[in-house]
């Protein structure tokens, strides 16, 4: 009799994930600040705009990637830091596994975000050198 009733309450579980999975995706728009930013900004360049409108748009979202990346790198720096300050594997060592996968990962896309950065400073280093020198 109790296997039943279990058995009943999985299924009433069961059957309410399809409308709590419709309230979850309807109220995640953006998973990243940028597209909300943009979406505030309400910036719309077209082709028929003249040519320095869509190079500041260029630069200005490279700038805000950049920006971004930044911000990413000094949190991503910050987090290590305050795991090995911490010295959580001693304290923690149930945990020592997941801590040393969590620093492992923290630095792969520490390296990720400084090769994002570096590429989108050296494009408007480029960009601009080249406006310079041909204007």
């Amino acid at each position: 009799m109790m296997m039943i009733i279990k058995i009943k309450k999985i299924n009433r579980k069961i059957n309410k994930l399809p409308t709590m999975m419709k309230q979850i995706k309807n109220k995640v728009t953006h998973l990243s600040s940028l597209p909300l930013i943009f979406y505030n900004l309400d910036i719309n360049v077209s082709d028929s705009d003249p040519v320095i409108a869509q190079l500041a748009y260029g630069v200005l979202l490279l700038s805000l990637v950049a920006f971004f990346c930044l911000i990413n790198i000094v949190g991503y720096i910050l987090a290590y830091y305050f795991v090995q300050k911490g010295n959580y594997e001693v304290k923690y060592p149930k945990f020592a596994k997941l801590i040393k996968y969590y620093k492992k990962t923290t630095l792969v896309f520490l390296t990720i975000e400084i090769i994002l950065c570096l590429i989108c400073l050296g494009i408007l280093i480029f960009y601009s050198y080249l406006i310079i020198l041909y204007k």
